[in-house]
C-alpha cells in the first residue's frame, strides 16, 4: 500500500486542441524540380526518434487539457438554488468486483496471520508467565510481525472504503454575474516570477460571464512583482512591513501561506462573491470557473476542489513519481470525500465561499492549513440555512500543475504534509471539534491513516529486525517454504487489487501505468515519514517551506539526504552484526537489505542523475543537439493551443456545449 493519500510544475493553460501529423516527410533532394512527381525510387522514413522529455511532458499537459470535463457535460440546474447531486463512480458491478479483490487479499493476509498465531510458532508458548528475556523479545518481535501485517490489511480497507463510496458531482450551468476574485501567490526568493507570470496570463484568460479580478499576493513586495502586475492588468497586495498582518501566530502568522491568505481577506475578501486559489505553478485552464462555479447554487457549498496533477511528470525520476502518487488520490480517495460528504480542501487549486471562512476565522495556522480548515468548515454551520457547510471535489481537471524535480524539494513537500497530519494527531486543539459529525470524522481519520501507519510499521520492522540480529532471538520458528507460499499469495492478491484500480484514474496515460514509480519514491520517503512522526511526537514546530519551484529549485547537496545516509548506515551496521554474530538466516536479511537500499537509493540517483547530466553537456555544450526538433513541436504546441482560444465567445453564449479541451 503506497502513494494512496497524498498528500509532488510546468503546465499548459487555457483551451488546447489536439494536433497530429502522420505523414513522413521527403528530403527536398529527392523532389524533382517544380513540385512534381517524386522519383519512382522507394521513400524510406527516416527512423523513429524517441520522444524527448519536452515533447513527453507536452503529450502529458495536453492528455490533462482533454479531462476537464471529467464529471459530463453540464446540465440546467433544478432552481436556482437547487442542491449539489451526485452519482456513483462505480457500477454496481464494479463494486462487487473491487469487494471480492478485497476479500480475497484480506482472506490471503488473515491466513498467513492464522498461520503465524499457530501455538507451534509462537515464541514461548509452553511457557507461563514472562519467562527470561530471551522469550520476552521473541514474543515482543513476534507481535511486531503479526502488526505490520495487520496494518498492510487496514490500509486495503481504507481504500475500499473510499473507492466503494466515490462519487462525482454532476456539474451545473455556472450562475451569472457573480463577483469572483483569482487568487495566485508569490514567494520571490522561492518562485521565479516567470513562473507567476504564466499562470496569472491564464488567469486572465478565464472565461466567465461575470466580474473577475486577478491578484497576486507577494510576500516580498518586491518591484519586479509590482511591474509585472501594473503590465498584465493585474490587481497586487502584500502584507511586507505590516506588522498586523505578521504575527507569530494565529490568523496571521509570518510566512505562511494562511497568514498571507488571511491578509488579504481581512481587506478585500468582502467584495467578493466567490474567491479561487491556485498556486503560482498551477496554471489554470479557460473554463476553470465554467467548470466549477455552478456547484455554488447550493447555498450549503463552502468550497469546490479541483484535481492536482503535474504537467511536468517526464522531466526526472522525482517528478514523475509524484506526478503517479497523485493517481489513486485524484481518482478514488477524493472522489470518496464526495461519498462520504466530506471532500479534502487542497491548497493547490480551490474556490471558497467568504461567508463560510469568515464563520471559522479564514485559513487555520496549520503547516498544511488547508487539511485543518478542511475539517474547520465541515464542523461549521452555515447561519442562513442552519446547515453544516459541505465541499464538493470535482474530477474535471481545470488546471495543470508542476511537481517537485529535486530529492530535496519532494522531501520537504513530504515531511510537510505527514508532519502536519501527525501534529493534528497528537495535539489536541487540532484535533476534529465536537460538532463534527460521526461519518465526516471517521472520513478525516481514514486520511491520517496513511502516513502514521507508514512510519508505525518502518519503526516496527526495523524493531524486530534488530532485535533478532543483535541478540540471535528469533521471533518465531517458521517452515520458510510455507511462509514463503502464504506470502507470495497476500502480495499476488494486492497486485491484482490495485492493477485493477487504475481503471478508475482520470487520465488515460495513468489507467496504463503501473506506477512502480510513485512506489518506488513513497519506499524511498520512508525515512522522512518516521521523521516526521517522531518530530510530532517531540512536539518539534516545523517551519512552513515553499516548494522551490523552476530555476529556483533546491538543487541536490549530501545535505539533503542526511536522514538517508543515517538509515542506511543503521541497516548496514545490522547486517554486518548479523555475519559477525551469525545471528541470521537469509530470509531474515531481507528487510535490513531493503532499508538499506531505502536508504542510499535517493543519493545515488541524484549522484547517477548529475553525471549522466554532465556527461550530456560535456557531449553538447551548446545545447543545440535536436534543438530544431523540439522549437518543431514547441511551435505546434503553441498553435494548437492559440487555435482554440479564438472559439471562447461561443463558449459563453452557448452554456449547454461541453468544453472537451
Amino acid at each position: 500500500m503506497v502513494a494512496v493519500f497524498v498528500a509532488s510544475r510546468k503546465s499548459l493553460g487555457g483551451n488546447v486542441g489536439v494536433a497530429t501529423d502522420t505523414r513522413v516527410s521527403r528530403d527536398p533532394a529527392e523532389r524533382p524540380p517544380g513540385g512534381g512527381a517524386a522519383r519512382s525510387d522507394p521513400v524510406r522514413p527516416s527512423p523513429a526518434r524517441r520522444p524527448d522529455r519536452r515533447q513527453l511532458n507536452i503529450r502529458a499537459r495536453l492528455a490533462y487539457a482533454r479531462c476537464g470535463a471529467s464529471a459530463g457535460p453540464l446540465v440546467a440546474p433544478r432552481h436556482p438554488q437547487a442542491a449539489v447531486e451526485f452519482r456513483a463512480v462505480l457500477s454496481p458491478a464494479a463494486r462487487l468486483v473491487l469487494t471480492l479483490l478485497v476479500l480475497v487479499n484480506s482472506a490471503a493476509g488473515l491466513l498467513l496471520v492464522g498461520w503465524l498465531l499457530l501455538p507451534e510458532h509462537v515464541p514461548g508458548s509452553g511457557v507461563t508467565g514472562l519467562g527470561d528475556w530471551q522469550t520476552a523479545v521473541a514474543r515482543l518481535g513476534f507481535c511486531v510481525i503479526v502488526g505490520v501485517e495487520l496494518i498492510r490489511l487496514a490500509q486495503n480497507m481504507v481504500v475500499w472504503v473510499f473507492a466503494y463510496h466515490a462519487k462525482d458531482p454532476v456539474p451545473v450551468d455556472p450562475p451569472v454575474g457573480l463577483r469572483v476574485a483569482l487568487l495566485t501567490t508569490i514567494v520571490p526568493s522561492k518562485e521565479p516570477i516567470d513562473v507567476a507570470e504564466r499562470t496569472l496570463r491564464r488567469m486572465r484568460q478565464i472565461v466567465y460571464c461575470g466580474q473577475v479580478d486577478v491578484w497576486i499576493l507577494d510576500e516580498g513586495d518586491d518591484p519586479a512583482v509590482k511591474e509585472m502586475a501594473a503590465r498584465l492588468g493585474v490587481r497586487h497586495f502584500s502584507r511586507k512591513g505590516r506588522p498586523e498582518y505578521n504575527q507569530p501566530g494565529g490568523e496571521f502568522r509570518a510566512r505562511t501561506k494562511s497568514g498571507n491568505h488571511n491578509a488579504w481577506r481581512a481587506e478585500h475578501e468582502q467584495h467578493y462573491d466567490v474567491v479561487a486559489n491556485v498556486d503560482p505553478d498551477h496554471v489554470p485552464l479557460a473554463n476553470f470557473l465554467e467548470r466549477t462555479l455552478g456547484y455554488f447554487r447550493d447555498p450549503d457549498v463552502a468550497f469546490v476542489v479541483t484535481p492536482q496533477v503535474y504537467g511536468n511528470m517526464h522531466q526526472n525520476l522525482v517528478a514523475h513519481g509524484a506526478s503517479v502518487q497523485q493517481y489513486l488520490y485524484n481518482g478514488l480517495i477524493a472522489r470518496g470525500g464526495n461519498g462520504l460528504d466530506a471532500p479534502l480542501l487542497t491548497g493547490t487549486g480551490h474556490l471558497y465561499r467568504p461567508a463560510a471562512w469568515r464563520s471559522i476565522g479564514g485559513y487555520q495556522d496549520s503547516i498544511i492549513e488547508d487539511h485543518l480548515t478542511s475539517i474547520r468548515i465541515h464542523a461549521a454551520v452555515n447561519p442562513e440555512t442552519g446547515n453544516q457547510w459541505k465541499g464538493v471535489y470535482t474530477p474535471d481537471v481545470v488546471a495543470i500543475g508542476e511537481g517537485p524535480t529535486s530529492w530535496a524539494d519532494y522531501f520537504n513537500q513530504q515531511k510537510r504534509w505527514a508532519a502536519g497530519i501527525c501534529e493534528i494527531l497528537v495535539r489536541p486543539e487540532l484535533r476534529a471539534p465536537r460538532e463534527l459529525r460521526s461519518r465526516r470524522r471517521w472520513h478525516y481519520r481514514l486520511l491520517q491513516f496513511y502516513y502514521p501507519s507508514v512510519a508505525v510499521s518502518l519503526l516496527l520492522g526495523n524493531f524486530a529486525t534488530a532485535a533478532y540480529l543483535l541478540t540471535g532471538v528469533s521471533a518465531a520458528r517458521l517452515d520458510i517454504a510455507v511462509w514463503s507460499v502464504l506470502w507470495s499469495a497476500t502480495i499476488c492478491t494486492w497486485s491484482a487489487l490495485w492493477l485493477w484500480l487504475r481503471r478508475f484514474n482520470i487520465a488515460p496515460h495513468e489507467r496504463e501505468e503501473i506506477g512502480l514509480v510513485g512506489m518506488a519514491l513513497a519506499l524511498f520517503a520512508g525515512p522522512i515519514y518516521v521523521a516526521a512522526a517522531v518530530g510530532a511526537l517531540l512536539r518539534r514546530k516545523l517551519g512552513f517551506v515553499v516548494t522551490a519551484k523552476g530555476r529556483l529549485r533546491t538543487s541536490e547537496s549530501l545535505g539533503a539526504f542526511r536522514l538517508h545516509l543515517c538509515w542506511a548506515a543503521f541497516a548496514a551496521g545490522l547486517l554486518a552484526v548479523s555475519f559477525v554474530l551469525d545471528h541470521g538466516r537469509t530470509p531474515l536479511r531481507i528487510w535490513p537489505a531493503l532499508t538499506l537500499l531505502t536508504g542510499l537509493g535517493p543519493p545515488l540517483i541524484a549522484c547517477l542523475s548529475a553525471l549522466r547530466a554532465r556527461g550530456a553537456h560535456r557531449a553538447d555544450p551548446t545545447g543545440r543537439r535536436g534543438r530544431g526538433r523540439r522549437d518543431q513541436s514547441s511551435a505546434r504546441h503553441r498553435a494548437v493551443v492559440a487555435q482554440p482560444a479564438r472559439a471562447t465567445a461561443p463558449v459563453v453564449a452557448s452554456r449547454e456545449a461541453t468544453w472537451h479541451g
